[in-house]
């Protein structure tokens, strides 16, 4: 295939799915699109309750932060416990039935206070809100009575929290929406604003949950069977035209219960017996959640991405999993793709793994040479049948991911998928690619096939037979990928670890491999140099190793020599003696250990111990016991490990020169004379002397002491007041 950047497009750049639309779909975090999230019910369940009648008002459930959950039975006039730890269920204590102090009358809404460490209870047959201790069963504040002015209540209905620590209160019988701060003071404002907007006929649900940071009210309304959206301090959120932002009113029907967890809105239906989510904004409708069938009388958030159902009629909650499920349908169709000029469309290719058994993807394309010609947007259908009805649309079979295009030249093409799935599993899409004035293998033939007359079909043939070669050219095409050791696949990586003659070990992971092999060359060039070997015991044995050549030490020993004038006269200045270095015997300078003159009578002309070297290896006498040596100097706390001490001579063997010996030393908290003696380097002078051990050879009162202070030795400890005690 003649693959260049002339010939093809990817409508997925960079995870952004560009000059595209879609609805009923998401992308996942690596750019790729599916079909929408949805909850997840146990189907169990809704065989359970199946024969229950719908609630004739709301209930509440709540939270609090260890995961206790707080229910009502409104029927019942109490609130009830589910323990965290054993599920146990029990009623919230000391609280009776009745119009008193501590006393419920039709308990519906509940709503947790994180920053009291309380329950809020809307006590709708009193109305009022009690605030109650659960741990200790005492009611602590009490918020309203029966009337109209704000911060009183005719029969209050629904409460939510919000994530500043305010709460709205839907105040059924005044037909209102109150706001409270933290304190229980009313913020008349709230409804002053939001009854300003003139969308809400009959509040019968509320919720919080936030958009970016800002914070959004939620109001269910009961007689436009829609959700209203609202900032926290009552006004309308108004969409790009200025109008009311609502959703729910095309798929409500009898709405109860409301949810907000992040972006996305839960509504319970009793004429369906389902929950609906929506997300946004623009706060779209994406399905009923899978598994669940049944009454709703209130929702609430959960822990750890779940969703609370109470079906009431004295049931408890049922949980559903937040973005377990997928919507069963979902379209995604893109605006006139367009090269320079009319141009052979070829192919369209979608990007996916294996659809699953359930889940089937459909592509839909359509070409022409006018941009005013474009097919109508598909729209998705409540029954699940065909969403691209515009005959304009050319489809292709079910679950065909690679298509033949055709037909004549075109300036514009219109790219289409259908997505659905039985609500468990989702077509994947990562990319899609268009290919155009391809060249064929019809190129490839004589030229009496390359007619009209013969090639339509010809074309299609031979197309068809590219695909069966496609993953064989693909392969070839993305050859210099296998010698690429970031880019090449793992199981390539030990054949392109061959090729670099690197030896890979057992326990190295992915990316130490990948950097072995991507170093390897570059590092071959310093094998022999004290730079190579140090970052390989680094590297392969975490070994920050000190290596020390005595040679570079070494120099010679001179005298100063008198300073002479260019003509060999002698200067009338007194004698000066040239600078010949830094010439410190012991220090800068050592004394060869063999007479570098050779044997001279009288001297050394000795039997079997006189030294002759030829006139070309003067001096060399000087520098041939540190000739060619090296010491790697390694602190003991990095060879603990005996695998680590044999892997590190195994790697100063490898990478140093054959011609070279070295010592390998390992550093001890000690001095040791002509090994370690740079205090503070290798070398430690301080602590207790050793301890002795049975079975080595130690003398009392040489190198070990029963107690006292040592005692001098002659030429050993004979410093009077320093290292010997007189008397």
């Amino acid at each position: 295939m003649n693959q260049n950047d002339k010939n093809f497009l990817w409508l997925n750049r960079e995870g952004k799915w560009l000059g595209a639309h879609w609805d009923g779909l998401e992308i996942a975090a690596d750019g790729s699109l599916q079909l929408a999230p949805l909850a997840l019910g146990n189907a169990a369940d809704s065989q359970t309750l199946a024969g229950l009648p719908g609630p004739d008002g709301p209930a509440g459930i709540a939270v609090d932060a260890l995961g206790v959950i707080y229910f009502s039975e409104p029927e019942k006039n109490r609130v009830l416990v589910i323990d965290a730890c054993d599920g146990s269920q029990r009623p919230l204590p000391c609280l009776g039935e009745g119009s008193g102090l501590a006393q419920l009358s039709e308990p519906r809404s509940l709503a947790w206070s994180t920053a009291r460490q309380a329950l809020l209870i809307v006590d709708s047959g009193n109305h009022r809100i009690q605030v109650v201790n659960p741990l200790l069963g005492q009611v602590v504040e009490i918020w309203g009575h029966y009337g109209s002015a704000p911060g009183e209540f005719d029969t209050p209905w629904t409460i939510a929290a919000g994530a500043d620590g305010s709460f709205y209160v839907v105040d059924y019988g005044n037909v209102r929406v109150q706001k409270f701060n933290a304190v229980g003071d009313v913020v008349p404002q709230f409804w002053q604003n939001a009854a300003a907007a003139k969308v809400l006929t009959q509040p019968a649900g509320v919720a919080a949950g936030q958009d970016d940071g800002a914070v959004r009210v939620y109001v269910l309304d009961a007689t436009a069977h829609a959700v209203f959206v609202f900032d926290r301090e009552g006004h309308a959120v108004r969409d790009d035209r200025g109008n009311p932002l609502s959703f729910g009113a095309g798929q409500l029907r009898q709405p109860m219960g409301l949810a907000a967890i992040g972006n996305n809105v839960f509504v319970g239906d009793n004429a369906l017996r389902q929950v609906l989510q929506f997300d946004g904004p623009p706060w779209r409708f994406r399905g009923a959640a899978v598994g669940y069938q049944g009454p709703v009388a209130a929702l609430a958030a959960g822990a750890s991405g779940t969703l609370l159902v109470l079906p009431g009629a004295n049931t408890s909650p049922l949980t559903l999993q937040v973005a377990k499920a997928y919507a069963r349908q979902g379209v995604f169709w893109s605006v006139s793709i367009t090269t320079q000029g009319k141009v052979g469309w070829h192919r369209l290719a979608a990007v996916c793994g294996e659809l699953a058994t359930d889940a089937h993807l459909q592509l839909f394309f359509h070409t022409s040479n006018s941009q005013g010609d474009a097919p109508a947007p598909p729209q998705l259908q409540a029954d699940g049948s065909n969403p691209f009805t515009d005959t304009k649309w050319c489809a292709k079979p079910a679950d065909v991911t690679d298509v033949f295009l055709g037909g004549g030249p075109g300036a514009y093409l219109w790219c289409g998928a259908w997505f659905s799935g039985d609500g468990l599993a989702t077509p994947v899409v990562s990319q899609m690619r268009v290919e155009f004035n391809h060249e064929t293998y019809l190129a490839e033939l004589p030229g009496v096939y390359r007619q009209p007359a013969c090639n339509g079909f010809l074309l299609r043939f031979l197309s068809l037979l590219e695909t069966f070669n496609q993953e064989t050219e693909d392969t070839i095409h993305n050859l210099p990928a296998l010698f690429d050791p970031y880019a090449a696949p793992a199981a390539y990586l030990p054949w392109l670890a061959d090729w670099l003659a690197v030896d890979l070990e057992e326990d190295w992971d992915e990316a130490k491999v990948r950097r072995a092999i991507a170093t390897a060359f570059a590092s071959y060039s310093q094998i022999g140099t004290p730079t190579g070997l140090r970052a390989a015991l680094k590297e392969y044995a975490g070994v920050d190793a000190i290596i020390e050549e005595p040679l570079l030490h070494a120099a010679w020993w001179a005298l100063p020599a008198p300073v002479t004038s260019p003509c060999g006269e002698q200067p009338s200045a007194p004698v000066t003696w040239q600078d010949t270095g830094n010439s410190i015997l012991g220090y800068t300078t050592m004394l060869a250990p063999a007479e570098t003159q050779g044997a001279v009578v009288g001297t050394t002309a000795v039997l079997d111990q006189s030294h002759l070297i030829q006139e070309t290896d003067f001096g060399v006498p000087l520098f041939e016991d540190v000739a060619f040596q090296f010491s790697v100097l390694v602190y003991r706390g990095q060879l603990n490990c005996p695998a680590t001490q044999q892997l590190a001579v195994s790697l100063i063997e490898n990478w140093k020169p054959a011609h070279t010996a070295y010592q390998l030393c390992i550093l001890e908290a000690q001095m040791r004379v002509g090994f370690q003696a740079r205090v503070g380097i290798e070398t430690l002078v301080a602590g207790p002397p050793p301890a002795v051990r049975l079975g080595e050879s130690v003398g009392l009162g040489v190198g070990t002491l029963l107690g006292g202070q040592a005692t001098g030795r002659i030429g050993a400890q004979s410093q009077l007041g320093v290292t010997t005690l007189m008397g």
